[in-house]
């Protein structure tokens, strides 16, 4: 049996297990932050909320993470998804991403090429919203759903499926961090388009995308060099 006193897994943060239980002070519901009296997201997690986590029982306060934004008006959050049997088959989740950078450009070719991939549209997240804006928020809640998903389901592969390696970011450094953290997750990145198509997954030890059988660098590790190759930072940044 596991040490309640040790570290969560790598793929979870203090905040998503205390965000599994409802706040028997201020009401909030699994997968929301605690709220204030002033109806303001809580810069930290109430204590009979957090000591319901066996391993935080000891712990004498638990902040509220940046991403939650603590101090800002409270908002309802997304609701964890239901815990999967861990004894079914293992098995492919993926969680899409669409993104235009200006209300002109459409996005039906990207949503119609996820979906033809296998993804629902209620599991894909699109916006238009320029690369040059670092917080995009349909971006970041898709990312967020993709380790929640992990959290619950971990004997499945995660995939967070895009159409091309643009609709990313605008360097290689931004895509760098991004495999880093769905590395850190264990998150697996596919794209179905562009100069790198393919699933970089690091627990594969295959050479590139779509191949396998042969030893090499990981997926993650060759989409960070070819990612530098092919973005250099002041041409990226286009679409």
């Amino acid at each position: 049996m596991p040490d309640p006193q040790q570290p969560a897994p790598a793929d979870r943060s203090d905040s998503d297990d205390v965000e599994q239980h409802a706040c028997p002070k201020c009401d909030a519901q699994p997968g929301s932050p605690c709220r204030s009296r002033g109806g303001a997201v809580a810069s930290a997690y109430h204590t009979r909320r957090f000591t319901k986590v066996p391993r935080l029982k000891k712990a004498l306060r638990v902040p509220t993470p940046a991403d939650r934004g603590p101090g800002r008006p409270w908002r309802p959050g997304t609701p964890p998804p239901a815990p999967i049997d861990t004894d079914l088959p293992s098995a492919d989740i993926r969680i899409g991403y669409a993104r235009c950078s200006t209300l002109g450009q459409e996005l039906d070719s990207q949503l119609d090429a996820l979906s033809k991939h296998g993804i629902s549209r209620d599991k894909i997240f699109s916006e238009k919203i320029s690369t040059r804006v670092r917080v995009r928020p349909r971006f970041e809640e898709a990312l967020r759903t993709a380790r929640e998903v992990k959290a619950h389901a971990p004997h499945c592969r995660v995939i967070f499926t895009v159409y091309e390696m643009k609709r990313l970011g605008r360097d290689a450094a931004e895509l760098t961090a991004l495999a880093d953290h769905l590395t850190a997750h264990g998150l697996v990145l596919e794209m179905l388009s562009g100069p790198l198509p393919g699933i970089y997954d690091p627990g594969c030890r295959s050479a590139g995308p779509r191949t396998s059988g042969s030893p090499g660098p990981s997926r993650a590790a060759h989409l960070r060099h070819t990612a530098h190759r092919r973005i250099p930072r002041a041409a990226a940044g286009h679409g």
